[in-house]
């Protein structure tokens, strides 16, 4: 995926106006995940970063606002791009990509579920999925104990907790987090819960670590259905999800 440095300089070599490419802009974050809605002085201090001359914010909001390209986000003056003329948008901009963008299914974890969630944790789920779709077994499965992990992690930073699963100021491993968060009173997790990321965290080390195996998808098709069950407990847990 091209940085942002490289695709506004694709977008440079076009003609267009602010309002354009500030679209132009709101379609490549959405596409590499960094952000579902910007504002107008955000897309303009964005664009000027990138060498382009500052727009006029408040003549960039009207212009945004009457656009049918996109809607109003969640944030107060935020826009978002309007899903309904997507295809329109991909087969405009794509182009403009060195590297294109490969789509990716729902095949290990709802992209929908994390659409709320913070950047990092959006690109995880987007490469656990994408590298199942593609065959890259070894790849998903260390990158769904990523995911794991740091959702564990989270949840324990959105209690005001971090100092309960750290040593010295440095997060402990996988296996305490596990232990520590399925024993925790003040967290309520599911029967089955322990198993399953115990399992997981043992996939996901072989994965990494293991000189010879190599991960086939009937590994991760076991696994699949109670991953998507913690997952979601550990999003609920972070007030991610509803």
């Amino acid at each position: 995926m091209d940085d942002r440095q490289s695709f506004c300089r694709s977008l440079a070599r076009q003609k267009m106006s602010h309002v354009e490419r500030a679209i132009a802009l709101l379609w490549y974050y959405q596409k590499t995940q960094q952000f579902e809605e910007r504002t107008a002085s955000e897309l303009s201090n964005d664009l000027q970063d990138e060498g382009f001359p500052r727009a006029h914010v408040t003549r960039l909001k009207a212009r945004l606002a009457r656009s049918r390209f996109v809607v109003t986000g969640r944030r107060n003056g935020s826009f978002r791009l309007n899903v309904r003329h997507l295809d329109q948008m991909d087969e405009k901009f794509d182009e403009l990509l060195v590297a294109k963008i490969v789509p990716v299914s729902d095949s290990i974890i709802p992209l929908e579920w994390v659409a709320d969630s913070p950047g990092h944790v959006q690109r995880l789920a987007q490469q656990i999925n994408g590298c199942y779709d593609f065959g890259f077994y070894d790849a998903c499965a260390a990158m769904c104990r990523r995911l794991m992990e740091s959702l564990i992690i989270q949840v324990y930073l959105v209690g005001r907790r971090r100092e309960s699963i750290q040593n010295d100021g440095v997060f402990v491993g996988l296996e305490s987090l596990i232990r520590k968060v399925c024993n925790d009173v003040d967290i309520v997790v599911g029967r089955n819960t322990n198993r399953t990321m115990v399992k997981l965290k043992g996939i996901g080390d072989t994965a990494a670590h293991d000189r010879s195996y190599i991960t086939p998808q009937i590994d991760i098709d076991d696994l699949k259905a109670e991953y998507r069950r913690v997952i979601n407990e550990l999003l609920v847990l972070c007030e991610l999800r509803n």
